[in-house]
């Protein structure tokens, strides 16, 4: 009879650790107040239809963010991307390339045609006009195929990796040049933007140090660190 008894207290003591283990397990999965009804399923038999209704709620996500939810980081970022004024058709406008030099010189051996970045600062001579190909009463926005006119009156055009201005031909090809915007929506004025060549390839700046006339081509089909530009007023 002792050896009976010994045994029962023994599995006692095995099934307490037991259920503190799938209690906190069932409060992880369905909420903080489910462990205790857990602990009465034994003797509850509504446990399963609560279990039940309690699955059709939403999840509370376990991974807090400290200090700021999710709704407020999505205000913050819809405010900081219309700090700037929204870019329309006609605007001057003034783009930066990867080396913080500015579009604007025209450079070459027998004809003024190749496209430079050299420009520090946003003057007269790297001031280019972007024109909109459809919906020109409305904002520029992501994936607009746009056109820019340089200082000399010009639009820049793509062709293979060359990029240069050589005519004014608001129906051409290879002049057309579509507008990047990785989150979408409006361009804004500072935005980080993509400019894509018609063949599919983006204009690239090629860092100073390999490249210190400032040239830019349209090489690769990568929206890289080569290939970020910002858009500015």
């Amino acid at each position: 009879m002792e050896l009976k008894h010994l045994r029962a207290r023994q599995s006692r003591l095995l099934i307490v650790p037991i259920i503190g283990a799938l209690t906190w397990t069932c409060s992880l999965l369905f909420g903080e107040d489910s462990g205790e009804l857990f602990v009465q399923g034994a003797r509850s038999p509504q446990l399963a239809g609560s279990l039940t209704a309690r699955n059709d709620e939403p999840r509370r996500s376990l991974i807090r963010t400290p200090g700021i939810d999710r709704g407020s980081l999505v205000q913050l970022r819809a405010a900081k991307k219309q700090t700037g004024e929204k870019i329309m058709h006609g605007d001057t406008v003034y783009i930066k390339v990867m080396t913080g030099r500015y579009v604007g010189e025209l450079d070459g051996t027998t004809k003024l045609e190749w496209v430079k970045a050299r420009g520090k600062q946003k003057d007269k001579e790297h001031a280019l006009t972007i024109e909109k190909m459809n919906n020109r009463d409305e904002p520029v926005k992501n994936g607009d195929v746009v056109m820019f006119v340089m200082p000399t009156g010009v639009h820049m055009d793509v062709l293979g990796s060359a990029v240069r201005a050589r005519y004014y031909d608001p129906r051409g090809e290879w002049q057309k040049i579509t507008i990047v915007k990785q989150d979408g929506g409006d361009i804004y004025s500072g935005d980080q933007i993509f400019l894509r060549g018609h063949q599919g390839e983006y204009l690239d700046a090629n860092p100073l140090e390999r490249a210190p006339d400032g040239e830019v081509k349209a090489r690769w089909r990568d929206e890289g660190e080569w290939q970020v530009m910002w858009i500015e007023k």
